[in-house]
């Protein structure tokens, strides 16, 4: 529900807070491949923040921070 908010004015820049957080990792993968199919389709960035390491290759540039700076993966 909180994907379809999100989208419906059309945004250009999504912020997705811990977006798998609650999700078992099938439910976390296909909400992980929605987003990216929309990011496409609909040239959306898409700025995900996540502890998930499950997920980390669905992103096209992850960027890690470790104490707050900017650290090598």
């Amino acid at each position: 529900m909180a994907i379809a908010g999100a989208l419906a004015n059309h945004p250009r820049i999504i912020l997705a807070d811990e977006p798998t957080a609650a999700l078992d990792s099938k439910r976390a993968g296909l909400v992980m491949d929605l987003l990216r199919k929309l990011a496409l389709e609909q040239e959306v960035c898409i700025v995900t923040v996540t502890h998930d390491e499950k997920i980390f290759d669905r992103f096209d540039r992850p960027i890690h921070l470790r104490d707050g700076r900017l650290a090598d993966a």
